[in-house]
Formats: C-alpha cells, structure tokens, sequence
C-alpha cells in the first residue's frame, strides 16, 4: 500500500504568496528522502512516456485513427499554398483561426517537401510544448511532482484529445499553447527587466488572440494579473504596442468587418450545460446519462476545487487556470452558437489543463500514486483508441472520414479531372489527398476557397461529386438537367460523378452539408 504524508509534513517549492501584487519570494526547505524519491521516478516516467506518446501519435499517422476531414485538408492545402508564396491569415472563409501553425509547418515544408504528415507532426510538437508548459505551471501553482503527473495525463487524456494534435483543425494547438505561455511568463517574479517580460507577455497575448477566442481567453486573466502587480503605465504601454503587433491581422480583419467576431447563430444558455455533460464526457467515451453525468460532476468538482485553493491560498497560478478554463466556457458558449454537442468536442481541449493539474494534485497526496497514474492514463488512453479502430495496422483501412478518398482520387486524376465541385467533407479532402492534381470547391457550408469555385464553373462539361446515395445524389437524381442529353452519371468508389454537358449554375441549388 502506498505511504500517505500529510502535507504539513512535506515542504513545498513556492508558496501561495505568489499571488499578491508585489510577489513573494519563495520559500524552500529540505525534502524528505521520500519526495525526492517520488520526484526522481516521477520524472523519468514523465521522459519515457512522453517519447512513448509521441512516437504513438506518429505511429498513428499511418493507421485509420489518423482521420482526415475536409477541415484538416484545409488546414494541409493553406499549408501548402503558404509554402508556395500564397499568404493567408486566418482559416480559409472564416474571419477567425490564425494561420501561425501554417507558417510553421510551411517553413517545414519547404525543406521536407509538402506532405500532410509532415503539418501533423509540427502540429504534435506544438502540443509537446503544451505539455511541458502545463509541467511549469503545476509546478508553480503547487510543487514539481503535481506539475510533472498534470502533464503526463493531459498528454495521456484519451483519444479525442490526442486526435487534434495530429489532425489539427488549424489552431487549436497554437491557441492553447500561446494562452499557457502568456500565464508562465506573466506570473514570473523577480523579473530584472520589467520591459522585456511586458513586451514578451503582449506579443504572446496577442498572438494568441489572433489565433482564437479560446486562446485570448486563457491569456486573459495572466494580463489581468500582471497589471495589478506592475501598476506601471509604461510598462502597460509596452505591452499594449506588443499586443496589436501580435494581434494585428485580427485587428485588421475586425476594422475591414465588424461582423467579425459575430456569432454564426443564436447562442445558446443549455451550451453550459451540453459543455460538461456532452463534451467532456466524450472525452473518456462516457455513454449512458448516469455516466455523462458522473463525468461532468467530476469535471465541475475539480474547477470548484482549484477556484477555493485559488482563494485560500492566495494562488495567482490557480487563478488564471480556473479563470481562463470559465472564460474559455463562455466564449465557446456563445461563439459556437449552436446547442453544443459530441461534435464539438475539440473545444474541451482548452480545459483540460485545469482539470489535469486539479486531478494530479488530489492524486499526488499519496506517495508514489502519481506514477501509478501516469502509467493507467496512457494505457487507458492506448486502450480506448484501440476500442474506437479495432486493427491499427499501418495497412487497415482509409484515413478520410468519408468513404474510399483515395479511390476517388485516383480516378479524377485519370479521367483528367482538375477541376470539379463536391460535397463539403468530399471537395477539400480530395484536393488535399490529390495535392491539388485534382481542386474541388464545396457545394454546401463555408465558400473555403473561391479560386477552386471559379475553376470548376469554368469547366466544360462542369462536374460534381456527391456521395452515393445521399440527399444531395437524390436531389440531383430528381433534378430534369440529370436527365438532359449528354449528362452522365458515373458510380466510383462510393461516389457519384456527374458531368453536365448542358450550362448549369450549381448555386442555384440547396445542397445538404452530408
């Protein structure tokens, strides 16, 4: 059984005086034999299963766990179009979702040459610097054994979570890590260039704003708390020019639009709710009310947890992660503007640091039982990917979330297809699988990129892939141009692929998204 050591008894790293206006120094003292026993083997683990992580997600890249959809194909195609000199600032039809994973990735493109594996791993490595940030920052907030397990299981938290750091929807990665950087470098103390931190927190603030609401608002409350501590309009005016340097295509966007930041429908209160009892039990593949309900408990109990030691203690470390994870709830509450559901579990990844650290500190109070953990959040997570594909051989199956991708491209490019319009989930995942050969603009949803629209009305005969059998292929089916002369409909790979020799306007139809 593992020794339980009450924690009057254990020395800690920093003190809960870090969070006054002046900061405290720290307060240190000799650890017990124990602790840093537990700290040497807690961090070795960390080391392995960190390297066993990623070379899992790396291995996944070759199996159907590496799902790719037609916004991780956008994501791939800005990539590759950045790398050839065409520059883009946010995600393609949006006003929001910075593009800094792109350049990255881009500039690595341009040495490795332009694959999709090659955006997944830039994009993994993004989140291994979240990872070690989360380190930092449970540290900080309560010792070096409660941050090193808080990293740990947010890189071991299941499969949903590990899906974005390899098919990256475009700046989820880079939002989480900008917000996470702002808290660590604006909670320092004793800084000898009060300046250089302002500048640095600004840029990292504002970078983070220009990628995404969510990543403003973990940043948020890091500023909120610098301020107060360096009551100094010199130093805020470093920092409020650094931030529009960071932000400034979210501030040119806004200037040229101010719908920008307009909710795409009517936000939703039950979306507060849904969060808590949809998303995050999503998360560990939680089915049933009394288990959705169980998760969300769990969840809430843990931000409640972290919000009373934040208070008691003083904690400007637990404050920004309990103030920034409710920030992130309300923004994606009313920015999603929908009832938010399974779906949309993506979003769950800006709380999960939160609730890692608040699970670690709970389970580190006993001796030991941080590794123990450590080791059960990866082989769980090992075990729920395994449930959700069953064969993980590198050969099993297509990698695209709808139907043969591959096949389709195959064809396309011997039919001498370069140009055509599809459904929204077919169109850019053909153009990404194709690298191009073959550009297919979106029938339904966001007009992503319009060159491929105007390519593919320009075409003679005009063509237009749907999936067999869906409501798009029924409509078309019902339609008198389906039957005119020299209209073709040609069945391949589970598709559909019309030709229409006659003039058509494929806007003037209603398409269904699916």
């Amino acid at each position: 059984m593992a020794e339980s050591v009450p924690r009057e008894a254990e020395p800690v790293d920093r003190t809960a005086g870090d969070a006054t206006p002046g900061g405290v120094q720290p307060v240190t003292a000799q650890h017990s034999r124990l602790y840093r026993l537990d700290a040497r083997l807690t961090t070795i683990a960390f080391y392995v299963l960190l390297a066993a992580g990623l070379a899992f997600r790396i291995y996944l890249f070759y199996t159907p766990a590496f799902i790719v959809d037609s916004d991780n194909a956008v994501v791939y195609l800005q990539t590759k179009h950045i790398s050839e000199g065409e520059f883009t600032w946010f995600f393609w039809g949006q006003s929001y979702g910075g593009t800094l994973l792109d350049y990255i990735a881009a500039a690595a493109m341009l040495v490795f040459g332009a694959h999709i594996q090659v955006l997944s791993i830039v994009s993994t490595l993004i989140f291994v610097i979240a990872v070690f940030l989360i380190r930092h920052i449970g540290t900080q907030a309560f010792d070096r054994i409660t941050g090193t397990v808080a990293a740990i299981l947010f890189w071991f938290s299941g499969y949903y979570t590990l899906k974005i750091s390899i098919s990256e929807s475009g700046f989820y990665g880079p939002s989480l890590v900008l917000g996470l950087a702002t808290i660590a470098v604006a909670l320092r103390t004793g800084v000898r260039r009060p300046y250089l931190q302002w500048a640095i927190v600004g840029l990292l603030a504002g970078l983070a704003f220009w990628q995404s609401p969510m990543g403003a608002m973990l940043a948020a409350p890091a500023l909120v708390i610098l301020i107060i501590r360096q009551r100094s309009w010199r130093h805020l005016l470093v920092g409020a020019v650094a931030v529009v340097i960071g932000a400034l295509p979210w501030i040119i966007q806004f200037a040229t639009s101010l719908s920008a930041v307009k909710p795409k429908g009517r936000p939703s209160p039950r979306s507060l709710v849904t969060f808590f009892t949809e998303l995050m039990p999503t998360i560990v593949s939680a089915d049933g009310v009394f288990a959705k309900l169980t998760v969300a408990a769990i969840c809430i109990g843990l931000l409640a947890l972290l919000a009373v030691l934040a208070v008691r203690r003083r904690n400007a470390w637990l404050f920004c992660l309990v103030a920034g994870a409710l920030l992130v709830v309300c923004v994606v509450t009313v920015g999603a503007g929908v009832v938010l559901s399974t779906v949309d579990v993506r979003y769950a990844i800006f709380v999960m640091p939160a609730l890692a650290i608040a699970a670690a500190w709970i389970i580190t109070r006993v001796r030991f039982l941080g590794i123990a953990a450590m080791i059960v959040a990866a082989l769980l997570t090992f075990g729920q990917v395994k449930q959700l594909f069953g064969d993980l051989s590198t050969t099993a199956g297509s990698q695209y979330i709808v139907g043969d991708i591959r096949g389709l491209g195959d064809y396309l490019e011997q039919q001498n297809i370069t140009h055509a319009f599809g459904d929204y989930w077919v169109s850019y995942a053909v153009s990404a699988e194709t690298n191009e050969r073959a550009q297919v603009a979106s029938l339904s949803g966001e007009l992503r990129y319009a060159p491929y629209a105007v390519a593919a009305a320009a075409q003679d005969p005009v063509v237009v892939i749907v999936l067999k059998g869906n409501d798009n292929d029924t409509m078309l089916q019902s339609k008198p141009i389906a039957t005119a002369p020299g209209t073709t409909r040609t069945e391949v790979a589970g598709y559909a692929v019309y030709r229409f020799t006659q003039p058509i306007d494929v806007f003037d139809f209603t398409w269904a998204l699916f």
